[in-house]
Order: structure tokens, then C-alpha cells, then sequence
């Protein structure tokens, strides 16, 4: 019977083992699920889903998506606890750990600790290891999110915009990616060529009315836009076609002769998409521009 507990607690140590590990720095990593894939390999990139709350349970981070990190496991000694811990994953796992929130900030953030944090307290982690992919593999991972988000935003921006337009009984020719164009002045000039330097005067709102910007000094002022670091107001000029502008400029500017005026209505996919680019121009914003295509150069 003796020999039998010794085995039985043998096999305890065993399934205690099987759930859990410990880093060299002391930190004991919990087992939520376990992978049989490979541990992180510093040129791959690593996609982690990363939660961590305080000791109250209040949420610090928890991304929606797998968030992409290089771990190299031979340069984590002044990292802290959360990189050592993150290098002995393997993809498909799934853990949970601890660690005080001075180790935490000190040595990975490195970054002041907020004073609404004790230094000792503890700050919670669950962590899944989603996947490993090569640069080239998350880069076109990222594209084709983008993509197939984009295909469905301009649904959503096609239906707002038919609507707007009819709403206000305006007749606007409609481009293959969805740009909206009305010519309100004919030029006597030539049509751009890509590469071709433009110069464009603009004045640019977002649908709902609100403006952000223009080149033109009187208007500027009328709609409390004017910033005298900007003097003097001149037409904006680049190369067309060579992606310095908006994907909605590029196109539309290229539709019009030397001379001609416009107003164009940029569909957020043809503008800056998802990112919040000002107070303004929030996520998704449509965009309209009164343009005129002041001159072609070289």
C-alpha cells in the first residue's frame, strides 16, 4: 500500500505538471488549452489574443483580433516576465498567469506605472497563441482583411451616397469603384497623364457638412478653417497617379481637362477607410470635394 501511494502521488505531480509551467523568474503559466504546435521563431511573426485586467477585475486590454509580435527567445533577459513567458508557447495554446503590475510596467512597458495601480498589485493575463506566419504571410493576411472589409464597406457607402444624392436631386456620374462626379465647370486643356504634376485648388467636407480643409484663403476663412502657418494659399500640387493623394483623388483628378471645376464624392474605401484620420473625418467618413485642375505640368 505504501508503494501505491507513492505512485498514486507520483502521478499527482505528473497531472500538475501536465497543466502548468514555471519561467526562470518564478512566474507559474496555467494550461486553459494545450497546442501541439511550435514555439515562437524570431524571424516568423507570432499572432497572440492578449486580455489582461487588474486584480479588481477592471479590463486593461482585450484585442478583438490576434495581435502580431517578433519574440526572440534569445533577447528577452530585460524584457520582463510577460516575454518569457510568451517564448515558451506553443501555437494553440491557451494560459493564464499573473504578474505584479511594477514588473509589468518597469520592465516591459517600460512606462510609469498609472497611480490608480498599487505596485504590488496583480495584473491578470489570459492569453491564446493563435498562429505563426511568415512576414509575407501576414502581410497578405492583413491585405485580404482589408479587402474583403472594403467590399463590404462600399456596399454600405454606395447605399448612404444613392441616397444623399436623390435626397438632393443631384445627377452625378458614378465610376466603377464607386466615386461620384459632377463636372461644374468644363476646361479647355488637356487631360492629366500619370505622373504628371498637378495643381489643384480644393475645398473639402464630409458628408453631413462639417469641412476640414482647403486651399482656398477666403474660404478657408468663412468656414473657421484659416491657419496663417499655411500663408500663402496656393493650389496643392502633386504627382498624379503615384498614390500621394487619396485613391479618390487620383482617379477623379485624372477625369477632368485643364481648367475644369468639380465636385467629387469619395466613398470612404477611395478615401482613408477605417482609420480615424481627424475629429472630422472619423472612420468610414465619405468625403466631398469642390476641386479645380488649376494647371498640368511635367
Amino acid at each position: 500500500m505504501k508503494k501505491l501511494g507513492y505512485i498514486v502521488l507520483a502521478l499527482m505531480f505528473v497531472a500538475c505538471g501536465s497543466n502548468s509551467f514555471q519561467t526562470e523568474g518564478g512566474t507559474t503559466v496555467t494550461y486553459l488549452q494545450k497546442g501541439d504546435g511550435e514555439t515562437p521563431v524570431d524571424s516568423l511573426v507570432s499572432m497572440f489574443k492578449i486580455k489582461y485586467t487588474t486584480e479588481e477585475g477592471k479590463v486593461m486590454m482585450d484585442t478583438d483580433e490576434p495581435m502580431p509580435l517578433k519574440i526572440d527567445a534569445n533577447n528577452i533577459a530585460d524584457q520582463g516576465e510577460l516575454l518569457s513567458c510568451l517564448t515558451m508557447l506553443k501555437t494553440g495554446d491557451s494560459v493564464s498567469f499573473e504578474l505584479t503590475a511594477s514588473e509589468l510596467f518597469e520592465k516591459t512597458f517600460r512606462a510609469p506605472l498609472p497611480d490608480s495601480i498599487a505596485p504590488d498589485s496583480k495584473i491578470k493575463f489570459q492569453i491564446a497563441y493563435v498562429d505563426q506566419l511568415t512576414e509575407d504571410g501576414y502581410f497578405e493576411m492583413v491585405a485580404k482583411k482589408a479587402e474583403e472589409a472594403a467590399s463590404k464597406q462600399i456596399v454600405v457607402d454606395n447605399e448612404i451616397l444613392d441616397t444623399y444624392l436623390a435626397e438632393n436631386n443631384i445627377e452625378a456620374e458614378k465610376t466603377e469603384s464607386g466615386l461620384r462626379y459632377v463636372i461644374t465647370e468644363e476646361g479647355s486643356g488637356s487631360k492629366p497623364e500619370q505622373g504628371q504634376a498637378v495643381s489643384v485648388n480644393y475645398t473639402g467636407w464630409v458628408l453631413n457638412g462639417d469641412y476640414f480643409d482647403s486651399s482656398n484663403k477666403e474660404i478657408a476663412i468663412e468656414k473657421g478653417l484659416y491657419d496663417q502657418r499655411r500663408e500663402p494659399y496656393v493650389p496643392y500640387t502633386f504627382p498624379l497617379g503615384q498614390n500621394q493623394v487619396i485613391k479618390g483623388w487620383d482617379e477623379a483628378i485624372a477625369l477632368l481637362n485643364e481648367g475644369a471645376k468639380a465636385r467629387i464624392y469619395v466613398p470612404s474605401t477611395l478615401a482613408y477607410g477605417s482609420r480615424d484620420r481627424s475629429p472630422i473625418i472619423r472612420a468610414n467618413s465619405i468625403l466631398v470635394f469642390d476641386v479645380e485642375l488649376v494647371e498640368i505640368g511635367d
